[in-house]
Parts: C-alpha cells; sequence; structure tokens
C-alpha cells in the first residue's frame, strides 16, 4: 500500500496484528500512467510493480521504536512552535528600540529571561537589570547591555511580551512532559541490554538539550557502541538517529545504500555525453540531522572533517559543502553500528599536510607530462 498522509497509518497495524506482512511505499515511486487514476488502477498497478520487484518498502520502526519516533518528532515540532514565540518576544523587544538580541547571543538564556522578567515586573534601571546577568556579560559587555536596555516601555508592546513569554514557558513545559515519556521508553529499550563504558568524553548540548538522566548511558547501551566518537554526535544527535532509524541499519546492503536513503548521495543526471548538474533532492528526516551535524563543524579548526567542509565550500558553495560533509559522517556513522569500525580522527593538519602532498603529485605529474621541473623556493 501507499504512504498517503497519515491515513496510512491505522490500516498497515491491524494488518500487521492480524499477521500479514504489510509493505508501505512512497506514493511518488509508483505514479500510475497519466490519465488511468482511479483507486483500482492504482491497486493493480501498485500488484504488477510490486511483483516485478520494482517498489521499495518504506522504512518503519516497530514496536517501541515507532513509539520514540513519534515522541521525537512531537518534540521538534514543539521546539518549532515554541521559536515563534521567541521571534514575537524580539519584535515586542525592537518595538520598544530595546536591542537585547544584538548585545546577548539568546534572549531566552537564563540571563535574558531574568532580564525580560524583571522588566515586566516594572524594573526600568539598567544597572539593576544588568546585575541580573551572568558573570562574563557583565565582565565583558556591560556597556553594551545598559546602553541596549535604554528603549520606550511602552505598555502595549510590553503586554505583547508577557503574552509571548508566557506562551513560550508553556511549550517548554510541554517539552519537559515529553522528556519525561521518553526517559520512561528509554529504560524499557535498554532493558537486556549490556553495559557499555564510556570511551569519549560527553559532548555538549548547546540548545535543546533533553532533560533525561543519564542519557549519555543510555544511549550507550542501547546502541552497544559509542557513537560520541564521531565529530560533532552529541547524546541529542544520538537519540533523533534511534528515534529515526533504530539500531539495525542490516537492511541496507552497503553504506551507499544508506546514504542514498538519507538523500546525501550524490545526483546523476546524464544525457548522452553530456553530465549536466542535477537539482538537489531534499534530504530525509535522517539526512537533516547529517548535515546539522555538518554544519556544527563548520567552524572547528582541529577536525578533519571541518577542513574537508571548508574547502568544499571554496569550490562549491555552503549547500553542497554541507550535503558533502554529512554524506562523511552517515558511512562513518553506519560503518560503527553495522561493522563496528570506530572511527579514528586524524585531525585539521594531517589532512591538510596529506591534501598538499596530493597537489605536490599532480604537479609533479603535470611538469613531467611538459618536460619541466619542479624547483622549491
Amino acid at each position: 500500500m501507499e504512504a498517503t498522509g497519515v491515513y496510512w497509518i491505522a490500516l498497515p497495524e491491524l494488518l500487521e496484528q492480524a499477521g500479514f506482512c504489510v509493505c508501505l511505499v512512497n506514493p511518488k515511486e509508483v505514479k500510475q500512467v497519466k490519465g488511468r487514476k482511479t483507486d483500482v488502477a492504482d491497486a493493480c498497478w501498485m500488484q504488477k510493480m510490486f511483483s516485478a520487484g520494482l517498489v521499495r518498502q518504506s522504512y518503519i520502526p516497530a514496536g517501541r521504536l515507532k513509539e520514540l519516533r513519534m515522541l521525537m518528532r512531537e518534540r521538534e515540532d514543539i521546539i518549532s512552535m515554541g521559536s515563534s514565540y521567541v521571534n514575537k518576544m524580539q519584535k515586542a523587544l525592537e518595538l520598544m528600540n530595546i536591542k537585547l538580541t544584538e548585545v546577548i547571543s539568546q534572549i531566552t538564556g537564563v540571563s535574558g529571561i531574568r532580564m525580560i522578567e524583571a522588566i515586566l515586573r516594572g524594573e526600568r534601571d539598567g544597572k539593576v537589570l544588568l546585575s541580573l546577568c551572568h558573570k562574563s556579560i557583565k565582565d565583558k559587555k556591560a556597556d553594551e547591555v545598559l546602553m541596549a536596555l535604554e528603549g520606550n516601555y511602552n505598555e502595549s508592546w510590553l503586554f505583547l511580551l508577557e503574552q509571548n513569554l508566557r506562551l513560550w514557558k508553556i511549550h517548554e513545559q510541554q517539552i519537559l512532559i515529553v522528556d519525561q515519556r521518553m526517559e520512561v521508553l528509554l529504560s524499557f529499550l535498554e532493558q537486556g541490554s549490556s553495559f557499555v563504558a564510556p570511551v569519549h568524553k560527553e559532548k555538549p548540548v548547546r540548545h535543546h538539550k533533553p532533560m533525561i538522566k543519564d542519557l549519555n548511558q543510555k544511549l550507550l547501551n542501547i546502541y552497544g557502541v559509542d557513537a560520541g566518537c564521531l565529530p560533532g554526535v552529541t547524546n541529542y544527535s544520538m537519540l533523533k538517529l534511534l528515534g529515526e532509524t533504530g539500531t539495525d541499519l542490516s537492511r541496507f546492503p552497503t553504506e551507499k545504500h544508506y546514504v542514498s536513503w538519507c538523500g546525501l548521495s550524490p545526483d546523476h543526471n546524464q544525457s548522452g555525453s553530456r553530465s549536466r548538474k542535477a537539482k538537489m533532492k531534499n534530504s530525509s528526516r535522517v539526512g537533516q540531522i547529517f548535515r546539522e551535524i555538518a554544519q556544527s563543524l563548520l567552524n572547528s579548526k582541529h577536525i578533519a572533517i571541518g577542513t574537508f567542509i571548508r574547502r568544499i565550500r571554496a569550490r562549491k558553495g555552503p549547500a553542497i559543502a554541507i550535503k558533502a560533509g554529512a554524506r562523511k559522517i552517515a558511512i562513518a556513522f553506519y560503518n560503527l553500528l553495522t561493522k563496528g569500525t570506530a572511527y579514528l580522527e586524524q585531525g585539521a593538519a594531517k589532512y591538510e599536510q596529506q591534501l598538499k602532498q596530493r597537489e605536490q603529485q599532480y604537479l609533479l605529474k603535470l611538469a613531467t607530462k611538459h618536460n619541466l621541473k619542479l624547483v622549491e623556493i
């Protein structure tokens, strides 16, 4: 059957409970010939394609992993909805000419929320508001914060600010409730797993950190390996990947099948002897997770993949560079889970040295071809 919106979800569950093996397919891959679009014709066409082995079964996690995926996607939706209220809070501050967004990294941090709540209580003294900030802000940005707080405290905009602050806090509470539900679910998934000692230091999660007790150890036990060895991969990334694909990647025969399913493989658009530029296809949710990981490595100074991404960015732009970096991380993740091959970080310096050696070999080959000689300066 084809996946149509959310209407397909109930029927496969009932069929699976009855003992049927359901093959769910992407509607884009089973399109009928133009002018023959009826439900009966679609059913016959899918049956013919399935008999000929021309359809690919969509990956749907089973059991508790399916529930975990639902919770993770719900969490992402709540974060997205909450961000709209953050934008409205920023708008209210700008309307009052309060430039907090230009001097602190995020107004929903500890310092930002303290100042906003004090403003809503009626505090207008900049020095008092500054005293509520973190020590690093008071030491480095005291003058900038005082200037940013000089605004027109209009009652209408203050009301708008208060309303959106309350709504944002409601969404934050909903995220905590989802985290509690996921903590219980992870405890069930962890049952029967052997203890895995952490090998690498836990990476910090800077935004939207899940409030789950012993999350790192739970994920280590469920995965059976320490995925924290991969560059840029945090507990949050591992949790999202667990919800989308689980720990069993055996349904993907090779790493190329996996990165293609993620939407991170190179596109081909060849006609005759001409190879044209292909339109970048949208990546799946898993591909988007790997893209976010690659994005976090863009400015890293000591990681080889970060240097690789910057090199590709200089030639082909940021979008292609991040996709190429995400593909490397996805391959390393696949090899870690299927073969147990741990990722070994060679460092940016060694990568640049290898790149320099390849360039020298190319120049030497080119010079030999034209009967020239390279001379070191």
